[in-house]
């Protein structure tokens, strides 16, 4: 797993080199049904990538953020200093620091897949606590296409490929620190160390229990690389 407080402050020179990374914000920022002034939650918000193209798309919004790592915090906080609109705390997705029925609309860009399996029913409901009825959910991650355990030999598969597709993918389109990152990152994703790929179907049952419905799924090209934008909405 990444040292997300030693690469906060070169993250965007990293994840900005790829089409990818900045395609999917796009998509997921389209994605979003709600009103110019709706209170918004950004879970893991990094450098605030998520939260610029909030603003850019809904400039009455209120964004409040929240990350684990104190380094994102304070790249976050610095970008948005003299920012009004923007609030950036220091939390776990886990105990969001913040009162029940407080936004309308939560996003999370390539963070949720860092939840432990057994803790995502928790994680759930925790983002259900702090949603308005009726709110949205809106994430965008990295998945894989065969649930199994650790060992299976399809599973392991289908996570190479698509660790290393996105890695030449990023090679090709002049993401070398990235193509780089993602290459790092693999041994973890095999063992599930930090990172914890999964198939859509296990988060959509993990926010079933909690109350979420209308789920929708949006493949990001090029598909066979796994990220997709799941969107999701929380019961009156």
């Amino acid at each position: 797993m990444a040292d997300w407080d030693s690469i906060s402050f070169q993250y965007d020179r990293i994840f900005l080199e790829s089409p990818l990374y900045i395609d999917t914000i796009r998509m997921l920022i389209s994605s979003l049904e709600c009103g110019d002034g709706a209170v918004f939650l950004d879970i893991g918000c990094g450098t605030g990538n998520v939260i610029a193209a909030i603003l850019e798309r809904f400039e009455n919004a209120k964004i409040f953020a929240v990350d684990s790592s104190a380094g994102m915090v304070h790249a976050c906080s610095e970008r948005f200093a003299v920012d009004e609109r923007v609030s950036v705390f220091q939390g776990n997705v886990l105990s969001l620091p913040f009162t029940d029925n407080s936004f309308d609309c939560a996003t999370s860009h390539l963070v949720l897949h860092h939840v432990k399996p057994e803790d995502r029913i928790a994680c759930a409901g925790e983002i259900a606590r702090v949603l308005k009825p009726g709110g949205l959910l809106v994430f965008a991650d990295m998945f894989c296409d065969v649930p199994g355990k650790l060992e299976d030999p399809e599973r392991c598969r289908d996570i190479i490929n698509k660790i290393v597709n996105t890695a030449l993918y990023c090679l090709d389109h002049g993401a070398f620190q990235m193509m780089l990152l993602m290459l790092e990152t693999l041994p973890a994703d095999i063992k599930q160390e930090g990172e914890y790929l999964s198939t859509v179907d296990e988060w959509f049952l993990a926010l079933s229990q909690h109350g979420f419905s209308e789920f929708s799924v949006t493949r990001v090209p090029p598909e066979d690389l796994g990220i997709r934008i799941l969107k999701v909405r929380l019961l009156q």
